[in-house]
């Protein structure tokens, strides 16, 4: 994979550094590289390529051999540094964009993914124990012993990381990659990413058997707010790897088909990777995997490839911080915003014309609703305006008078009619006199009051105290005859 083991006329050539920084036949095959025993013709036409492949390799190799040597000698102040960096993370704070503009979430989501027995769980509880600074914390996550085929995580899990009493970014713990179904991992993994993660929602796949899935079913369903994924980081185990380094197993098809899913991606960002169980193997079996595996799922091994074993030493919890900064500052880079209503014009499309008409359209609106409602306000509460518009609307009135208005202020003509003359009873409509004034002389503008004028004309009580025989309509049709 990583190396070669050639024979003398041909290692020798391409081979010039020194014996200790090579990884030699300990750390890679022939076989990887496609050669055999013997060089055909072919081989050799392909040969710069494989060179090639080969050196980078091996400077793969001894990079993550020295960034080991460096977290070894890595002193307990910078590990506080990288803690403290991590307390004072809020959700966009690492971001490159002017927040302003966009809205940003409460809580950061990560959300690890991986097969199953590959330690998602274990590495909730260790990140917990880096950031409280406590080696003796109780777990949080159950983790599950012995074969991976018994125990398991079933439901997603969500464990907040408080951050001075505030929840800065929280770790969704996930039921692991199924072995036997690919579509079932694809679906999963598409309801995560498409819907959000929700604490207590079971993971059913369609290979489950019907006595789990009832009780799934049956203990599934929290009240717990369901939030989107910001940023995943891909669990394995180590051991597994080397397995499939040896010789081909499902393990390895397994991780690569559900890592290079595009709907993992967040644009043209990867996962970050998580190494488990290195603490089994050596140290420079734990580089092989790492370059093996960077291969594998098309990342550099030494970046984005994090090797986290079973150990509560200062290497292992630096690498943690550097697995959280990482994600963290994904996060804040891919995070899908929701912008706010920016009505700037689009540079491509139409859309923004159509943008600035609905704008105009609402202002229009609202300063037409807004010029209402004062001139209502404005004349409720000032009374001496009130007033001023009442004796004007009263001096238009007597400038022109209206026909029913000449009928109350003049002195109504005999009526002429045909048949015999019938006395109607009632009040004299007249002529309507002010209250105020005693005598009014028939040279002079009488003075009208509009409150009494309309209060007689819609008495129907008064006017209408005349003979039976006349109702309401025909006293108000003689009434306007003269």
């Amino acid at each position: 994979m990583g190396g070669d083991t050639f024979k003398d006329d041909v290692v020798d050539e391409e081979s010039s550094r020194s014996s200790s920084s090579s990884p030699c036949s300990c750390c890679f095959s022939s076989d990887d590289l496609g050669f055999k025993d013997d060089v055909s013709e072919e081989n050799f036409t392909n040969f710069s390529n494989h060179v090639t492949d080969l050196r980078r390799r091996e400077k793969a190799y001894q990079e993550i051999l020295q960034s080991h040597d460096l977290l070894l000698r890595t002193s307990k102040r910078k590990l506080r540094q990288a803690r403290n960096e991590i307390l004072s993370y809020t959700p966009g704070s690492w971001s490159d964009v002017k927040l302003s503009d966009y809205n940003i979430p409460k809580t950061t989501s990560i959300m690890l993914v991986g097969p199953k027995g590959a330690g998602k769980s274990s590495l909730v509880n260790k990140i917990t124990r880096v950031i409280e600074d406590d080696a003796f914390l109780l777990d949080r996550a159950q983790e599950s012993f012995g074969t991976p085929s018994k125990g398991g995580t079933y439901f997603v899990q969500e464990y907040m990381i408080s951050r001075g009493g505030s929840a800065s970014f929280c770790l969704y713990d996930t039921r692991g990659l199924s072995r036997i179904s690919s579509s079932d991992n694809t679906s999963m993994i598409e309801q995560w990413m498409t819907r959000g993660v929700l604490h207590g929602e079971p993971v059913i796949w369609a290979s489950d058997s019907s006595d789990l899935k009832d009780r799934l079913i049956r203990d599934g369903g929290t009240g717990y707010e369901r939030r989107k994924v910001n940023s995943i980081i891909f669990v394995v185990n180590a051991v597994e790897i080397l397995k499939s380094m040896e010789c081909e197993t499902s393990y390895a098809s397994m991780i690569t088909t559900a890592f290079n899913s595009p709907i993992l991606l967040f644009k043209d960002d990867k996962p970050a990777v998580v190494m488990t169980h290195g603490d089994m193997l050596s140290r420079e079996e734990r580089a092989r995997v790492r370059v093996f595996l960077g291969e594998l799922l098309g990342i550099p091994p030494h970046k984005q490839i994090f090797d986290i074993p079973e150990s509560r030493d200062t290497a292992t919890a630096i690498t943690i911080c550097n697995l959280l900064c990482y994600s963290l500052q994904h996060a804040d880079k891919n995070f899908v915003f929701l912008p706010k209503k920016n009505f700037t014009i689009s540079k491509v499309g139409g859309g923004g014309l159509t943008k600035w008409i609905s704008l105009l359209d609402i202002i229009s609106i609202a300063l037409v609703l807004f010029m209402a409602l004062a001139s209502i306000w404005f004349v409720t509460h000032n009374p001496v305006s009130g007033q001023k518009l009442a004796n004007e609307t009263q001096q238009k009135l007597l400038k022109f008078p209206s026909p029913w208005l000449n009928n109350l202020t003049h002195k109504a003509k005999p009526m002429r009619r045909f048949g015999p003359k019938r006395i109607i009873k009632g009040p004299n409509l007249a002529c309507v006199q002010h209250p105020k004034s005693e005598f009014v002389p028939e040279s002079e503008p009488i003075s009208i009051d509009l409150h009494i004028a309309r209060r007689l004309w819609f008495n129907e009580e008064q006017v209408a105290e005349a003979e039976p025989s006349f109702d309401w309509r025909t006293t108000r049709r003689l009434w306007y005859v003269e």
